[in-house]
């Protein structure tokens, strides 16, 4: 399932588990940049994630 959050709209994250106890983390927006992160702690990753995207949105809008 999708997840999206306030801190980084326009982005949608999903959390897989890849392996056992092993889980990837993929977030989109809608131009088409991607985070991942692959680890044991799903929420961590989640958090990871976010945090990259929310450096992502700043680039892209500074650079605008």
């Amino acid at each position: 399932m999708k997840q999206q959050f306030e801190d980084v709209p326009g982005w949608s994250f999903e959390i897989e588990e890849v392996s056992a106890n092993v889980y990837e983390v993929t977030g989109t927006d809608s131009v088409g940049h991607r985070v991942q992160t692959k680890g044991t702690d799903p929420d961590a990753l989640l958090e990871d994630a976010r945090k990259s995207a929310r450096t992502i949105r700043e680039s892209v809008r500074a650079s605008s």
